[in-house]
Protein backbone atom coordinates (compact mmCIF):
# COMPACT_ATOMS: atom_id res chain seq x y z
CA UNK A 1 0.00 0.00 0.00
CA UNK A 2 2.93 2.29 0.78
CA UNK A 3 4.40 1.88 -2.71
CA UNK A 4 1.05 2.23 -4.46
CA UNK A 5 -0.10 5.35 -2.63
CA UNK A 6 2.95 7.38 -1.56
CA UNK A 7 4.81 7.60 -4.84
CA UNK A 8 6.63 10.94 -4.64
CA UNK A 9 10.10 11.22 -3.14
CA UNK A 10 11.81 14.43 -2.06
CA UNK A 11 13.42 14.60 -5.50
CA UNK A 12 10.05 14.67 -7.27
CA UNK A 13 8.57 17.24 -4.90
CA UNK A 14 11.54 19.49 -5.68
CA UNK A 15 11.06 18.97 -9.42
CA UNK A 16 7.36 19.83 -9.18
CA UNK A 17 8.17 22.90 -7.07
CA UNK A 18 10.84 24.07 -9.53
CA UNK A 19 8.59 23.56 -12.57
CA UNK A 20 5.58 25.35 -11.04
CA UNK A 21 7.86 28.17 -9.81
CA UNK A 22 9.24 28.58 -13.33
CA UNK A 23 5.73 28.74 -14.79
CA UNK A 24 4.82 31.36 -12.20
CA UNK A 25 7.82 33.50 -13.09
CA UNK A 26 7.02 33.22 -16.79
CA UNK A 27 3.59 34.60 -15.94
CA UNK A 28 5.20 37.38 -13.89
CA UNK A 29 7.48 38.31 -16.80
CA UNK A 30 4.57 38.32 -19.23
CA UNK A 31 2.64 40.57 -16.87
CA UNK A 32 5.56 42.99 -16.44
CA UNK A 33 6.70 43.19 -20.07
CA UNK A 34 3.56 42.48 -22.10
CA UNK A 35 0.65 43.31 -19.80
CA UNK A 36 -1.66 41.74 -17.25
CA UNK A 37 -4.36 41.23 -19.90
CA UNK A 38 -2.27 38.73 -21.85
CA UNK A 39 -4.15 35.43 -21.88
CA UNK A 40 -1.34 33.30 -20.38
CA UNK A 41 -0.70 35.44 -17.30
CA UNK A 42 -3.50 34.20 -15.03
CA UNK A 43 -3.03 30.45 -15.73
CA UNK A 44 0.70 30.80 -15.05
CA UNK A 45 0.14 32.63 -11.76
CA UNK A 46 -2.45 30.07 -10.62
CA UNK A 47 -0.11 27.17 -11.33
CA UNK A 48 2.72 29.05 -9.65
CA UNK A 49 0.88 29.14 -6.32
CA UNK A 50 1.68 25.45 -5.90
CA UNK A 51 5.41 26.07 -5.58
CA UNK A 52 5.82 27.92 -2.27
CA UNK A 53 4.11 25.34 -0.01
CA UNK A 54 6.23 22.57 -1.55
CA UNK A 55 9.44 24.51 -0.95
CA UNK A 56 8.35 25.26 2.63
CA UNK A 57 7.48 21.60 3.17
CA UNK A 58 10.89 20.51 1.90
CA UNK A 59 12.60 23.04 4.17
CA UNK A 60 11.09 21.26 7.16
CA UNK A 61 12.10 17.89 5.75
CA UNK A 62 15.62 19.23 5.31
CA UNK A 63 15.91 20.59 8.84
CA UNK A 64 14.42 17.42 10.34
CA UNK A 65 16.87 15.13 8.56
CA UNK A 66 20.05 17.15 7.98
CA UNK A 67 23.20 16.03 9.78
CA UNK A 68 24.45 19.62 10.01
CA UNK A 69 22.01 22.47 10.33
CA UNK A 70 24.92 24.93 10.14
CA UNK A 71 25.79 23.78 6.60
CA UNK A 72 22.11 23.71 5.62
CA UNK A 73 21.55 27.25 6.90
CA UNK A 74 24.80 28.40 5.28
CA UNK A 75 23.55 27.35 1.84
CA UNK A 76 20.32 29.25 2.36
CA UNK A 77 22.25 32.23 3.71
CA UNK A 78 24.60 32.34 0.72
CA UNK A 79 21.66 32.30 -1.69
CA UNK A 80 19.87 34.98 0.34
CA UNK A 81 22.99 37.15 0.14
CA UNK A 82 23.29 36.65 -3.62
CA UNK A 83 19.64 37.58 -4.19
CA UNK A 84 19.88 40.63 -1.91
CA UNK A 85 22.99 41.77 -3.79
CA UNK A 86 21.19 41.37 -7.11
CA UNK A 87 18.26 43.41 -5.79
CA UNK A 88 20.60 46.26 -4.83
CA UNK A 89 22.30 46.21 -8.24
CA UNK A 90 18.98 46.35 -10.10
CA UNK A 91 17.80 49.19 -7.89
CA UNK A 92 20.84 51.44 -8.16
CA UNK A 93 22.84 50.64 -11.32
CA UNK A 94 22.02 53.04 -14.22
CA UNK A 95 21.78 50.16 -16.69
CA UNK A 96 18.63 48.95 -14.91
CA UNK A 97 16.98 52.37 -14.81
CA UNK A 98 13.21 52.00 -14.98
CA UNK A 99 13.21 48.60 -13.26
CA UNK A 100 12.89 47.97 -9.56
CA UNK A 101 12.82 44.99 -7.20
CA UNK A 102 12.06 47.16 -4.18
CA UNK A 103 8.74 45.45 -3.42
CA UNK A 104 9.63 41.90 -4.51
CA UNK A 105 11.31 40.57 -1.37
CA UNK A 106 13.90 37.80 -1.01
CA UNK A 107 12.39 34.30 -0.93
CA UNK A 108 15.58 32.80 0.51
CA UNK A 109 15.15 35.01 3.57
CA UNK A 110 11.69 33.48 4.00
CA UNK A 111 13.19 29.99 3.86
CA UNK A 112 16.14 30.83 6.11
CA UNK A 113 13.97 32.40 8.80
CA UNK A 114 11.57 29.47 8.72
CA UNK A 115 14.38 26.92 8.86
CA UNK A 116 15.96 28.74 11.80
CA UNK A 117 12.65 28.75 13.67
CA UNK A 118 12.20 24.99 13.15
CA UNK A 119 15.76 24.35 14.33
CA UNK A 120 15.11 26.37 17.48
CA UNK A 121 11.73 24.77 18.15
CA UNK A 122 13.35 21.34 17.92
CA UNK A 123 15.69 22.12 20.80
CA UNK A 124 14.92 20.77 24.25
CA UNK A 125 15.90 23.96 26.04
CA UNK A 126 12.93 26.30 26.49
CA UNK A 127 15.06 29.42 26.20
CA UNK A 128 16.16 28.29 22.74
CA UNK A 129 12.59 27.52 21.72
CA UNK A 130 11.63 31.04 22.80
CA UNK A 131 14.21 32.50 20.41
CA UNK A 132 11.98 31.38 17.51
CA UNK A 133 10.03 34.57 18.21
CA UNK A 134 12.88 36.54 16.57
CA UNK A 135 12.53 35.15 13.00
CA UNK A 136 8.75 35.34 13.46
CA UNK A 137 8.98 39.03 14.41
CA UNK A 138 11.19 39.73 11.38
CA UNK A 139 8.68 38.02 9.08
CA UNK A 140 5.71 39.89 10.55
CA UNK A 141 7.55 43.22 10.40
CA UNK A 142 8.51 42.61 6.79
CA UNK A 143 4.87 41.81 5.97
CA UNK A 144 3.63 44.99 7.67
CA UNK A 145 6.25 47.19 6.01
CA UNK A 146 5.49 45.80 2.54
CA UNK A 147 1.75 46.24 3.12
CA UNK A 148 2.32 49.83 4.26
CA UNK A 149 4.41 50.60 1.19
CA UNK A 150 1.66 49.19 -1.03
CA UNK A 151 -0.33 52.29 -0.09
CA UNK A 152 2.31 54.53 -1.66
CA UNK A 153 4.57 55.21 1.31
CA UNK A 154 8.28 54.39 1.44
CA UNK A 155 10.00 52.86 4.48
CA UNK A 156 13.76 53.34 4.68
CA UNK A 157 14.53 51.95 8.14
CA UNK A 158 13.84 48.37 6.99
CA UNK A 159 16.04 47.86 3.89
CA UNK A 160 14.10 46.45 0.94
CA UNK A 161 16.80 43.87 0.23
CA UNK A 162 16.40 42.38 3.72
CA UNK A 163 12.67 41.77 3.47
CA UNK A 164 10.92 38.47 2.99
CA UNK A 165 8.84 37.85 -0.11
CA UNK A 166 5.76 36.39 1.58
CA UNK A 167 6.03 37.89 5.06
CA UNK A 168 4.48 35.79 7.81
CA UNK A 169 2.72 33.49 5.34
CA UNK A 170 5.79 31.48 4.34
CA UNK A 171 7.09 31.53 7.92
CA UNK A 172 3.85 30.11 9.34
CA UNK A 173 3.69 27.52 6.55
CA UNK A 174 7.11 26.22 7.56
CA UNK A 175 6.31 26.25 11.27
CA UNK A 176 2.92 24.67 10.55
CA UNK A 177 4.58 21.84 8.63
CA UNK A 178 6.90 21.32 11.60
CA UNK A 179 3.96 21.08 13.97
CA UNK A 180 2.53 18.41 11.68
CA UNK A 181 5.36 16.25 13.00
CA UNK A 182 4.39 17.11 16.58
CA UNK A 183 0.74 16.25 15.96
CA UNK A 184 1.79 12.99 14.32
CA UNK A 185 3.72 12.02 17.45
CA UNK A 186 0.68 12.76 19.60
CA UNK A 187 -1.50 10.69 17.27
CA UNK A 188 0.92 7.74 17.49
CA UNK A 189 1.00 8.04 21.28
CA UNK A 190 -2.79 7.87 21.30
CA UNK A 191 -2.67 4.87 18.95
CA UNK A 192 -0.22 3.12 21.29
CA UNK A 193 -2.43 3.75 24.30
CA UNK A 194 -5.52 2.48 22.51
CA UNK A 195 -4.03 -0.60 20.84
CA UNK A 196 -1.02 -1.47 22.97
CA UNK A 197 1.23 -1.48 19.86
CA UNK A 198 4.56 0.16 20.60
CA UNK A 199 5.02 3.44 18.76
CA UNK A 200 8.54 2.56 17.61
CA UNK A 201 7.11 -0.30 15.53
CA UNK A 202 5.26 2.27 13.43
CA UNK A 203 8.23 4.54 12.73
CA UNK A 204 8.68 4.88 8.98
CA UNK A 205 5.44 3.02 8.31
CA UNK A 206 2.65 4.09 5.96
CA UNK A 207 0.64 5.28 8.99
CA UNK A 208 3.55 7.33 10.30
CA UNK A 209 4.19 9.08 6.97
CA UNK A 210 0.54 9.51 6.03
CA UNK A 211 -0.35 11.08 9.39
CA UNK A 212 2.44 13.63 8.92
CA UNK A 213 1.26 14.40 5.39
CA UNK A 214 -2.38 14.81 6.44
CA UNK A 215 -1.50 17.12 9.33
CA UNK A 216 0.76 19.11 6.97
CA UNK A 217 -2.16 19.57 4.58
CA UNK A 218 -4.24 20.77 7.52
CA UNK A 219 -1.57 23.35 8.36
CA UNK A 220 -1.49 24.45 4.70
CA UNK A 221 -5.26 24.99 4.68
CA UNK A 222 -5.29 26.86 8.01
CA UNK A 223 -2.39 29.21 7.17
CA UNK A 224 -3.62 29.92 3.63
CA UNK A 225 -7.12 30.61 4.93
CA UNK A 226 -5.55 32.95 7.47
CA UNK A 227 -3.84 34.87 4.67
CA UNK A 228 -7.13 35.06 2.78
CA UNK A 229 -8.95 36.43 5.83
CA UNK A 230 -6.14 38.91 6.40
CA UNK A 231 -6.56 40.13 2.84
CA UNK A 232 -10.31 40.45 3.28
CA UNK A 233 -10.02 42.39 6.54
CA UNK A 234 -7.33 44.96 5.74
CA UNK A 235 -7.88 48.00 3.58
CA UNK A 236 -7.46 47.44 -0.17
CA UNK A 237 -4.71 50.08 -0.28
CA UNK A 238 -2.46 47.79 1.76
CA UNK A 239 -2.87 44.64 -0.32
CA UNK A 240 0.30 43.52 -2.10
CA UNK A 241 -0.91 40.03 -3.05
CA UNK A 242 -3.88 38.63 -4.95
CA UNK A 243 -6.18 37.33 -2.23
CA UNK A 244 -8.08 34.88 -4.43
CA UNK A 245 -5.17 33.54 -6.49
CA UNK A 246 -3.11 32.66 -3.41
CA UNK A 247 -5.81 30.20 -2.32
CA UNK A 248 -4.63 27.93 -5.13
CA UNK A 249 -1.70 27.10 -2.86
CA UNK A 250 -3.97 24.65 -1.05
CA UNK A 251 -3.95 22.34 -4.06
CA UNK A 252 -0.27 21.62 -3.48
CA UNK A 253 -1.55 19.44 -0.65
CA UNK A 254 -2.29 16.77 -3.27
CA UNK A 255 1.44 16.36 -3.87
CA UNK A 256 2.22 16.41 -0.14
CA UNK A 257 -0.28 13.59 0.38
CA UNK A 258 1.66 11.46 -2.11
CA UNK A 259 5.02 12.07 -0.42
CA UNK A 260 6.73 8.90 0.82
CA UNK A 261 9.36 10.51 3.04
CA UNK A 262 12.26 9.20 0.96
CA UNK A 263 15.05 11.33 -0.46
CA UNK A 264 15.13 9.81 -3.93
CA UNK A 265 17.73 10.95 -6.43
CA UNK A 266 20.13 13.35 -4.71
CA UNK A 267 23.37 13.72 -6.66
CA UNK A 268 25.52 16.68 -5.63
CA UNK A 269 24.96 18.45 -8.94
CA UNK A 270 21.20 18.39 -8.37
CA UNK A 271 21.46 19.35 -4.70
CA UNK A 272 23.46 22.49 -5.44
CA UNK A 273 21.94 23.04 -8.87
CA UNK A 274 18.47 23.38 -7.34
CA UNK A 275 19.76 26.39 -5.39
CA UNK A 276 21.46 28.00 -8.37
CA UNK A 277 18.45 27.36 -10.57
CA UNK A 278 16.52 30.17 -8.89
CA UNK A 279 18.68 33.12 -9.98
CA UNK A 280 19.68 31.53 -13.29
CA UNK A 281 16.15 30.85 -14.52
CA UNK A 282 15.06 34.36 -13.53
CA UNK A 283 17.92 35.89 -15.50
CA UNK A 284 16.98 33.82 -18.57
CA UNK A 285 13.25 34.57 -18.33
CA UNK A 286 13.76 38.32 -17.85
CA UNK A 287 16.33 38.46 -20.67
CA UNK A 288 13.95 36.71 -23.09
CA UNK A 289 11.01 38.88 -22.02
CA UNK A 290 13.11 42.04 -22.37
CA UNK A 291 14.20 41.10 -25.89
CA UNK A 292 10.67 40.18 -26.98
CA UNK A 293 8.91 43.16 -25.44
Amino acid sequence: MDKKFTILSSFWLKIIALVTMTIDHIGWALQEFIGSNFWAVIPCRYIGRLALPLFCFMIVEGVMHTKSFAKYALRLGIMATIISGAMVLVEYLPIFEGYSLWAEGNIFLDLLLGATAVFLLKRKENYLKALAIIPFAISVTSFCVTAYEASGAIVYWFPFFLRTQYGWYSFLLIVGFYFAYILKEWALDYHENKTGMKKEYLEGSFLDRNLTNVFAIGALIVVTTGLYLCGMLIDYDYLFWDVGVQNMAMFSGAFILLYNGKRGYNAKWFEYGSYLYYPLHLIIIVAIAFLCA
